[in-house]
């Protein structure tokens, strides 16, 4: 997945605010499959990723909250969303063992998905907003009982639910205002770049 690219040619379109909807399996029986979240952290257990636009150069973004709290809030004051959960980022394409899934969950992780990461970081390294909109659609491989998660179930799944997601996030782009006021997603203010931002 070309993810520099991506958030790259989002930025050069004039983009500043993201809403990122995905599918997530749920490390918690608390959050079952067609629940809304709303993470507010995240955990990168990827490999080999691009992460960054500044190979060198030693710029250093601050992302303790990787996620921009004005687009946070216009998802969770909508009813049914839940607020806050961390979000381990896998690599895939594969699931998770139980045994990793028990792991993520000991560790205190609610929900694992497999895009979520870089995303978050380079769009903060292209001063945009960027919020993640989670659809649980599973029980993963440590929490479920059975044979634990299958494709065919998550897309199943993802498909029982995607207008009325599809009508959340409408919603939540409705709860935003024209212009961007947010400042927690400039992180380069005072700072000489190596490249100038499209």
């Amino acid at each position: 997945m070309p993810y520099r690219a991506n958030m790259w040619a989002l930025r050069a379109l004039g983009v500043r605010r993201i809403f990122a909807p995905c599918a997530v399996g749920s490390l918690t029986p608390q959050l079952g499959p067609g629940t809304v979240v709303v993470p507010d952290q995240l955990v990168d257990r990827t490999r080999g990723r691009a992460d960054t636009y500044f190979d060198s150069g030693g710029i250093h973004v601050e992302f303790a909250d990787p996620y921009c709290p004005t687009l946070r809030s216009a998802v969770t004051g909508l009813p049914g969303v839940v607020d806050g959960a961390t979000m381990v980022v896998i690599q895939g394409p594969r699931f998770s063992t139980r045994a990793e899934s028990q792991w993520f969950a000991a560790a205190g992780f609610q929900l694992v998905n497999m895009t979520g990461y870089p995303e978050a970081v380079l769009a903060r390294e292209l001063e945009m907003c960027y919020a993640a909109i989670a659809l649980v659609t599973d029980l993963d491989a440590g929490v479920a009982v059975g044979d634990g998660v299958k494709a065919v179930d998550v897309y199943a799944e993802f498909q029982r639910h995607i207008e009325p997601f599809k009508k959340l996030v409408q919603e939540a782009i409705g709860e935003l205002a024209g212009e961007r006021s947010c400042t927690h997603c400039l992180t380069h203010q005072g700072i000489e770049l190596p490249f100038e931002l499209p």
